[in-house]
């Protein structure tokens, strides 16, 4: 480790830092009066019943107890003289007030105390921006697999085809994640080798905890709080569930059967194209008597039978030589527990660890055939005494997938998802392992029942593993020579080594310091400062071993940087009975830590030539200089005017910043020159988002929620073409230039968004939200930028400044959650006895229906200049459903669940990518999966290859799981 490390890290602990990394909070408030006069009471002991937390209330009667963890708590009001009062099932919220009113009457005699049920507020006074909160019993009742697709229910979030996700339009990886209070930082997400392709498969595989050990989930789609940042979209938080003094846990079984999840027929089935035709050895007889007489019999055979072997798994399932096995058969599991309770005697250490290890087959045959997904989460927690307490966090998570796979999207399920010649040849992609450590330690000090301060400090590591390898294997070294047997398929597998090779490592540190006072009762004051500090190391190749493994063709990346952010902000929310004011300021800074070459048009290239050709000419400039640092300043502030307690209206306004990917920032791709070469003078990308809402209490238990909304984008990242004589020769011989990135980009995105919920839990409950929404992009100046900023070729490609629809955009979007609890006694009814046994059943439906994704198709080039995305694809819906119930043994229960995801196996129409082929489709109504009527047909080759790709959507799939807890 460098000593410019050690000095940062030693200065971030001197400095300490802000709250990302605090375990979100809540905060409970009210009034306590007189029930006979209405006057305030003085004095009244306010105490949250099983914790150490609690308050007194002032001469106004008022109290407040912060620094509350959120869930449910039982609170009593407690007075010599009057009849102490319980309220059971208080919901505390992270970063919000749960009012708490109490009337208390005079005892003139001893008197037990009088308990009631809490109930919740139809509106919430304090919301100044949309957000949703998502409790453990929601969570364990919706029909999903985990916390990615309840925040699904989200219609403002939409997951990107590639697994990643977008809130309202946003670009990819502007989503804040975190669990306790610790970021989910995803640092490499790109191509290993080709990071000017894009992002890699399913980056989002992290976010999808443990749901046993979930306690709540709070999702921000409007503006947030300036104690977040690093962000342009929202911020999505996890706290999950501590010890308490008794212990508790839970244990489940999941698994779904074998099955095809895909449409269209089996990949290696007898009816397939090839197999029609050379399955059949009277065909490859009539072959050979028309095109190579001279083959005998014998060796005939022997080609086909190694044919018939190279096309078919191996015994027992196994994979073939080339990868080929029935996928159908295998099974998805997964196991998931979490255990929680007391350490030692004191009542003061308590622990809660969670854990799941998930076995998913990917939906298309893939060289790794199953995502191995495990995750383990230990919370520590130590009451020291009245005003200190301590936390520490273990987390393990790691994914064995490839690059190409993992997503729902049959796209991105399976690399023959993106090229499906060679779904024969499945050794060409090899397996990629993830695996993330995190540690969390923090420290509550509360100076008084109005102040406290919180210090956290946390280290993650982020490692991923691609082996290039050989695929010739020693127990089948001989194959089918390539021909006309193979039409089209890839089948050199003797001349190659698998395809991409990865070795990255980044360790992320960050130290925090939070500061909370309530000055008065009608101002909370917070403010923090923060440093985080990556080493992160990046070595990727992407190409093959060829000539019988002798020269090799491709691309190669290599960096180590040592990036640094640093943030400070004030914050002061203001609560008066007819307005409540979030208000505050924060300041962003970031360097990429790393060198930029002194000419950016003759960055140094050190390359030998190999992977394309001899570099030939100029080698560039050696001299590097150091990165600028940019800093920013963001002002947030957001209103909400209850009116009574029916209706609120909310107004809300803010600067947000994000720092650039590291793909586009640092990344250095070489190909005979450099092919890409990243930017890391990078500045800052810009939001600034406006909101206006309002919520309207709708009867005594509904409440709807409206809001506007229009984000500006500025600043965004694009990529641009730097010539130079260091260029890829390889790409462009005459004219030299690499891909780099410039902040010349822009975007907007507007749109009306409706959520209406029930708010009181009985028997029913749903929660039904819809987004109506338009995104744009765009991006201005020149694609090609030259060292004479007069050269006229600059002006050629220059772009227009017009924006238009972006590919992610969904114009309709439409997600609703029905539950419907069966009372428990209809089931003693049934078994006609009083000692019912069956409890808690629960059906729960989740419908979604969103718009198709844009598609750009001109029938007439004489009509239209310009035009990108004047279509859309049909629209998508789905229905999952879920059963649960709860079998009661003794003072324990047996859970059991049935769940059905695409209930009616609908169907969503994978995006077409070929001009023919979707000619094809919108003039004649031909899909890919629409068999050819002859031999001849044009549409022999698009079937033959791509059927199984006309849908990108899961069907059907059912899913048993038993779970026991006590």
């Amino acid at each position: 480790m460098s000593c410019r490390k050690y000095l940062f890290i030693l200065m971030s602990i001197t400095l300490v830092a802000n709250l990302f990394g605090q375990v979100p909070t809540g905060k409970i408030s009210g009034r306590v009066i007189d029930k006979a006069t209405g006057k305030p009471l003085l004095g009244v002991n306010i105490i949250v019943m099983g914790t150490g937390f609690g308050a007194a209330t002032d001469e106004n009667g008022e109290y407040f107890i912060l620094n509350l963890p959120p869930g449910k708590y039982d609170v009593s009001a407690q007075m010599i003289g009057y009849r102490a009062v319980t309220v059971e099932d208080v919901q505390v919220f992270m970063d919000r007030t749960t009012i708490l009113n109490f009337s208390l009457e005079v005892a003139h005699v001893e008197m037990s105390p009088l308990v009631v049920f809490g109930k919740r507020e139809t509106i919430i006074k304090d919301l100044t921006s949309s957000s949703t909160c998502i409790g453990a019993a929601e969570v364990e009742s919706a029909p999903v697999e985990g916390l990615r697709q309840i925040i699904e229910l989200n219609a403002g979030l939409t997951q990107n085809p590639n697994g990643t996700y977008s809130i309202r339009g946003g670009p990819a990886f502007e989503v804040k994640f975190q669990v306790n209070g610790v970021e989910q930082i995803t640092t490499n997400t790109g191509i290993p080798g080709f990071n000017l392709l894009g992002d890699r498969s399913n980056t989002s595989w992290r976010f999808d905890l443990n749901p046993i050990g979930i306690k709540q989930i709070e999702v921000i789609t409007g503006g947030f709080n300036a104690e977040y940042g690093n962000a342009q979209s929202g911020v999505v938080k996890v706290v999950t569930k501590e010890g308490g003094e008794e212990f508790h846990g839970e244990l489940r079984l999941e698994m779904r059967p074998p099955g095809k999840y895909h449409f269209g027929p089996y990949l290696y089935g007898k009816n397939t194209i090839e197999w029609e035709k050379w399955g059949n050895y009277e065909n490859w007889v009539k072959w050979r008597d028309s095109n190579a007489p001279d083959i005998n019999d014998d060796s005939l055979r022997i080609l086909y039978e190694k044919w018939v072997t190279n096309h078919s798994p191996g015994e027992g399932n196994k994979s073939n030589a080339v990868g080929v096995y029935d996928y159908r058969k295998l099974v998805y599991y997964r196991c998931l527990f979490g255990l929680g309770g007391p350490i030692g005697r004191t009542n003061k250490l308590f622990f809660y660890l969670s854990g799941e290890y998930r076995n998913k087959p990917t939906r298309l045959p893939s060289n790794e055939r199953a995502q191995v997904y495990q995750y383990f989460n230990l919370n520590l927690t130590y009451n020291y005494d009245n005003v200190n307490k301590f936390r520490f966090m273990l987390q393990y998570q790691s994914r064995f997938g490839s690059v190409w796979s993992g997503s729902d999207d049959i796209r991105w399920s399976s690399r023959i998802g993106q090229s499906p010649t060679r779904k024969y040849y499945l050794v060409l992609d090899p397996p990629l392992e993830e695996i993330i450590t995190t540690q969390q330690f923090s420290w509550t000090h509360m100076f008084s029942e109005r102040t406290y301060s919180e210090f956290v400090v946390w280290h993650q590591r982020e490692r991923m593993i691609e082996r290039n390898t050989p695929v010739i294997r020693p127990e089948d070294p001989w194959f089918v020579s390539p021909g006309p047997w193979d039409e089209g398929f890839y089948r050199e597998p003797w001349a190659f080594t698998t395809l991409s090779a990865l070795d990255a490592v980044t360790d992320v540190t960050n130290v925090s310091f939070a500061f909370t006072s309530q000055l008065t009762t009608k101002h909370k004051l917070k403010w923090g400062i923060k440093g985080q500090y990556w080493d992160t190391f990046y070595y990727a190749e992407s190409g093959a071993r060829i000539n019988a493994l002798v020269s090799y063709s491709g691309f190669a990346e290599y960096y180590h940087a040592y990036p640094y952010y640093f943030a400070a902000f004030i914050q002061d929310k203001i609560e008066f009975e007819n307005m409540i004011a979030n208000i505050g300021m924060r300041l962003d800074g970031f360097n990429m830590g790393i060198e930029a070459p002194i000419d950016r048009f003759r960055p140094f290239y050190p390359g030998t030539g190999m992977g394309g050709g001899t570099f030939i000419g100029d080698v560039g400039n050696p001299e590097t200089r150091r990165v600028k640092t940019h800093v920013t300043l963001s002002p947030r502030f957001g209103l909400s005017f209850p009116i009574g307690d029916r209706t609120a209206f909310r107004l809300q306004y803010g600067y947000f910043y994000s720092m650039p990917l590291f793909r586009h920032a640092l990344s250095k791709t070489t190909w005979q020159g450099w092919y890409m070469y990243g930017n890391p003078d990078l500045g800052p990308n810009k939001t600034i988002s406006y909101e206006v809402g309002v919520q309207q209490s709708v009867g005594k238990h509904y409440r709807l929620d409206i809001a506007a909304y229009y984000n500006d984008r500025v600043c965004q990242t694009v990529s641009v073409r730097i010539h130079s004589s260091t260029g890829s020769q390889q790409v462009s011989p005459y004219d030299p230039y690499y891909i780099s990135y410039e902040n010349t980009g822009y975007g907007a995105s507007k749109g009306i968004e409706l959520n209406f919920e029930k708010i009181l839990y009985a028997n029913w409950h749903y929660k039904i939200s819809y987004n109506l929404s338009r995104t744009t992009r765009g991006a201005y100046g020149a694609i090609d930028i030259y060292e004479d900023p007069d050269d006229p070729r600059s002006k050629v490609t220059r772009r227009s400044a017009n924006d238009y629809i972006t590919s992610e955009d969904r114009t309709h979007s439409f997600k609703a959650l029905f539950s419907y609890h069966l009372p428990d006694r209809w089931f003693e009814k049934l078994l006609g006895n009083r000692q019912n046994t069956i409890k808690d059943v629960a059906l729960s439906v989740i419908y979604t229906a969103r718009s198709g994704t844009p598609f750009t198709y001109i029938t007439s080039y004489d009509e239209f200049v310009d035009v990108t995305n004047n279509r859309r694809y049909p629209l998508e819906t789905s229905t999952d459903f879920n059963l649960t119930a709860n079998v009661a043994i003794f003072d324990k229960k047996l859970y059991c669940s049935l769940r059905v995801m695409n209930l009616f196996n609908n169907k969503w129409l994978t995006p077409i990518d070929s001009r023919d082929e979707l000619r094809n489709w919108v003039e004649m109504g031909i899909s890919r999966d629409t068999r050819p009527q002859t031999g001849d047909d044009p549409q022999m080759n698009i079937y033959k290859y791509k059927y199984f790709l006309t849908y990108r959507n899961v069907p059907r799939e059912i899913y048993f799981s038993v779970g026991y807890k006590f």
